[in-house]
């Protein structure tokens, strides 16, 4: 698609104190300037190796007098016809619902809170019905966010454009430049498509792992889904016996271990172990422990909240912006991320703290500056900037209600992400297949929660087996059962979370979760740096590849619900040049297989999986 720049209101919506900006841009090296009313409007547009093009906009007061904008977003105009456009939904446990909707007036979504995912995922997509031609956008914003795609009328009706605008939300802008001041808006990527399916996501995946390297898919155990916020000394020693025996690297203590006994959600802000209850005292004896036992520490923190009732906001409320009952550290204030890092520092130097999960679970909607939350994040991003400047070795982990924080504008300071608070697989899986076309898979992690009950007997066939129990939800009020080879497959692609009793499981199960970190650990390296394309998206079978970007190597994983067939012809796509080894042990070449396809077995029985490995000779 080839979007029209004859006017610089083609290339920018911008709104202020200042007259109607009109007039043709100049063309430069790296995109397009324009100069009047006292502005000058940049547009720095540079191509990445993998399709991705990047595009950096500032506008910058170079009058001798203040200037108001109340609107300023990156804008795109391409010739009309038939389109329709792909938006995501994100809520809490429900991160998983996208959709193509016909284009007939205007599709808008926004972000108006803190979270940079609540309600709306940053990311569009553009499809021309007319020539099978699509545009996916996605907007890296520091504050609040808003994107409009729409049908363009000319007054006459004789002119149709298609446009779509990116950048700060704007319903409560109101940012002054004084002359000289630059305003940075958001940074938008684009890419162009024809499948609808994925949208291409593979030239995403591989800007990311070029611009944002993971350096490492850690296995990690965390102790909510356990015995939740029930936590002792005893309690802990007990799963971390278990943890470091299926392969575990880190261990992390979730909420439960700081503030006033029984009562931590009240005590969020008060950084400091509880010493009447949980650990009693005992945290730093158990790190210690941890450490021993070759495992890296770790633990929740809630970092941008505090409760009205801890001691840490009755002592100095004026570090905080308070709505809706909660009190939020007010990062627009440097004294404030002074005293916040150095809290968390202190935390992370008494316990040897290797991990840290940041969760974030309530709203802050108004922005006192009037500038979408921009001071705010450009003073959390120095928090985070000089923590990991103070501990190279931290790795953090995003969590924000599960995953209302799972955005590219986060790569650059986390090193994976908390996908869903649900914890069915089967859902993650939805989860899983809607945020890689807007995420690389190497930093969505995979959380398995289990347990089991063996032996079983079956109403038909006899004998006995085990059945795998799993969390249905964000907690054990609803349970499902999964197949082995379903939880083996579904598991993969980024770092391993496993969340549960483990002293609980049966052998057969542990060993089953053994294997899997095993083969996840000696496969790391391809999963660090693999793309993930989606094959087929039904409503009862997902296929999807994993590969190098050569394609030297492919990983296909089929996932049936409802089998409507045994077998499926998967279409990888592949270097037609090569000849591929399977893991069955056939031979069969690149051409071959993108002409004929291969053919993948399916199970009769609901929530199955098959996988097969294709390697070049």
């Amino acid at each position: 698609m080839k979007y029209i720049t004859k006017d610089v209101s083609d290339i920018f919506t911008l709104h202020g104190s200042f007259a109607l900006l009109s007039g043709e841009p100049v063309t430069t090296d790296g995109g397009f300037e324009f100069e009047g009313n006292g502005l000058k409007l940049t547009a720095n547009i540079t191509k990445h190796p993998s399709g991705v093009v990047c595009r950096r906009d500032t506008v910058k007061n170079i009058s001798d007098k203040p200037i108001t904008i109340s609107s300023a977003l990156s804008k795109f105009v391409f010739n009309g016809g038939e389109h329709e456009v792909y938006t995501q939904r994100s809520v809490w446990c429900g991160e998983r619902y996208g959709v193509w909707q016909p284009l007939v007036t205007e599709i808008c979504a926004a972000n108006d809170e803190i979270r940079h995912n609540a309600g709306a995922a940053p990311f569009t997509a553009v499809y021309n019905l007319q020539n099978g031609k699509g545009m996916a956008f996605h907007v890296l914003a520091d504050g609040k966010w808003r994107l409009r795609v729409r049908n363009f009328y000319s007054q006459s009706g004789s002119r149709k454009n298609l446009t779509v605008e990116l950048g700060l939300e704007d319903s409560n802008l109101y940012a002054i430049l004084a002359p000289g001041e630059e305003l940075l808006l958001p940074t938008v990527l684009f890419y162009s498509f024809t499948d609808k399916n994925d949208m291409a996501a593979y030239k995403l995946h591989r800007y990311c792992h070029d611009v944002y390297p993971t350096p490492s898919l850690p296995v990690i155990y965390n102790t909510w889904m356990s015995k939740f916020d029930n936590i002792s000394y005893d309690i802990l020693s007990e799963q971390l016996e278990a943890a470091k025996h299926i392969g575990a690297e880190y261990f992390v203590i979730d909420a439960g271990w700081f503030g006033r006994p029984n009562v931590w959600f009240d005590s969020v802000g008060d950084w400091e172990e509880c010493t009447d209850a949980s650990m009693a005292g005992r945290m730093k004896e158990f790190a210690d422990k941890v450490h021993s036992y070759g495992l890296g520490f770790g633990v929740w923190f809630e970092i941008e909240r505090a409760s009205l009732n801890s001691r840490a906001y009755a002592e100095h409320p004026e570090r905080y912006l308070v709505e809706d009952g909660y009190a939020f550290v007010n990062f627009g204030d440097a004294d404030v991320c002074r005293n916040i890092l150095d809290t968390v520092s202190s935390q992370i130097e008494k316990y040897g703290i290797d991990f840290i999960k940041f969760d974030f679970n309530a709203t802050l909607t108004h922005d006192p500056d009037r500038l979408s939350f921009m001071n705010f994040f450009k003073g959390y991003r120095g928090f985070i900037r000089d923590l990991r400047q103070r501990f190279p070795s931290l790795y953090l982990e995003n969590c924000a209600s599960g995953g209302l924080r799972m955005a590219l504008s986060n790569l650059d300071g986390f090193d994976s992400f908390w996908m869903s608070d649900d914890h069915s697989l089967y859902n993650q899986l939805e989860i899983f297949k809607n945020t890689l076309r807007r995420m690389p898979s190497n930093v969505l992690e995979k959380w398995i929660t289990v347990g089991s009950i063996a032996p079983f007997e079956p109403l038909y066939g006899g004998g006995t087996t085990e059945k795998i129990l799993m969390s249905g939800d964000a907690g054990w009020d609803h349970v499902e059962t999964i197949n082995k080879n379903y939880l083996e497959s579904v598991a993969v692609g980024g770092p391993i979370g496993i969340s549960c009793d483990l002293t609980k499981l049966s052998d057969d199960l542990t060993e089953t979760l053994r294997k899997l970190v095993s083969e996840h650990k000696a496969e790391r390296s391809f999963w660090a740096e693999s793309e993930c394309r989606i094959l087929c998206d039904t409503p009862t079978l997902t296929v999807l590849q994993y590969s190098d970007s050569a394609q030297k190597k492919i990983k296909l994983f089929t996932f049936s619900s409802l089998p409507l067939q045994n077998s499926v012809t998967v279409y990888p796509v592949v270097d037609e040049s090569a000849e591929y080894v399977c893991s069955d042990g056939a031979t069969v070449s690149g051409a071959d297989l993108a002409e004929n396809g291969v053919d993948m077995f399916i199970s009769v029985r609901r929530y199955n999986s098959n996988k097969l490995t294709l390697t070049a000779k």
